[in-house]
């Protein structure tokens, strides 16, 4: 009987730990290299191309206020945080902040 209710637990958690892994974004910065109505294309800083979709439900923002999709322009520095959409297996965009900018000065390239 223990070994049952601890073979179960042991599912369990392993079933959490997959749930929780989908359900955390992954941030993604860079330059905007092309925007069209369904997705935008950055340069992160390591040169990777990430080709990102956008949704209707994502959210734009700049400078800690809402913006529009048509903010959105090639050569804006940019933070997605976005998830894997494991049918078409891109990243759809969550929320895309404008103008994101490291300590530096400088789009920074992290993931998640």
């Amino acid at each position: 009987m223990f070994r049952g209710i601890t073979g179960s637990l042991a599912a369990l958690l392993l079933c959490a730990g997959f749930i929780s892994a989908q359900s955390t974004p992954t941030h993604l910065m860079g330059t905007v290299t092309a925007v069209k109505p369904d997705m935008v294309t950055i340069k992160t800083q390591d040169g990777k191309s990430e080709t990102v979709m956008l949704e209707k439900t994502t959210k734009y923002m700049m400078h800690q206020k809402p913006a529009k999709s048509t903010d959105l322009k090639a050569g804006e520095s940019i933070m997605i945080d976005a998830k894997m959409d494991a049918k078409v297996k891109k990243y759809a965009a969550e929320e895309i902040t404008l103008d994101a900018k490291d300590t530096k000065g400088q789009a920074a390239t992290t993931k998640k």
